[in-house]
């Protein structure tokens, strides 16, 4: 008798307490980093941002109407409803592995569900400021001053140091704002290259 007092009053206390555990998991913060580091070398807002991962897109699941996005070294799943609306892309069925994407959910429950899923536009340089590799080679052969030009790497200062073309100054996209190394005259020719665009 004495232990089913034991067993109901045990009972009583886990129904008592279940809904205090639930609601303090609600509550409990985000701790994972939902921005990649990646995207936060620009965009810094988005660190103070609520409801937004930032990533490469990775797969879709049509079957469970969810997307993987890949932040860092982490994948994250986000499930989409007919409602999500999409940018810079047709429809979710064009995302392609790695496009940068930036998507705006909603809780629901422990699914994150996308509301806008924003793809990072393709970036064209017009025609006319790009350079052929025969002509950077013939301005590289005469040096800077000769040349007249100011040759910058903007990829990040470790593939810098791994090799670079001669002549080159590494400015890291991010840092580009803040440095001092440009030209002042704004009408000197100024080149860069990078990995490539993303």
């Amino acid at each position: 008798m004495r232990s089913m007092k034991i067993a109901v009053l045990f009972l009583f206390a886990v129904f008592l307490l279940l809904p205090y555990q639930e609601a303090g998991a609600a509550k409990a913060p985000q701790t994972l980093q939902m921005q990649s580091k990646r995207c936060l070398n620009c965009h810094k807002s988005y660190k103070d941002m609520n409801d937004i991962l930032t990533g490469n897109f990775k797969s879709r699941s049509k079957k469970a109407k969810s997307i993987q996005i890949r932040i860092d070294n982490r994948m994250e799943l986000v499930k989409y409803t007919p409602e999500t609306t999409v940018k810079n892309v047709p429809s979710i069925k064009k995302l392609k592995a790695p496009m940068t994407v930036r998507v705006h959910f909603k809780r629901v429950g422990t699914d994150l569900v996308a509301t806008e899923i924003v793809v990072k536009p393709k970036m064209e340089v017009p025609k006319d400021q790009l350079m052929t590799v025969k002509e950077l080679e013939k301005l590289v052969a005469q040096g800077p001053e000769k040349g007249g030009y100011t040759l910058v790497d903007s990829r990040p200062p470790i593939k810098f140091n791994a090799g670079h073309i001669p002549t080159s100054i590494a400015i890291p996209f991010p840092k580009m704002k803040k440095t001092d190394k440009l030209p002042k005259d704004k009408n000197s020719l100024v080149i860069f290259y990078c990995e490539g665009f993303r």
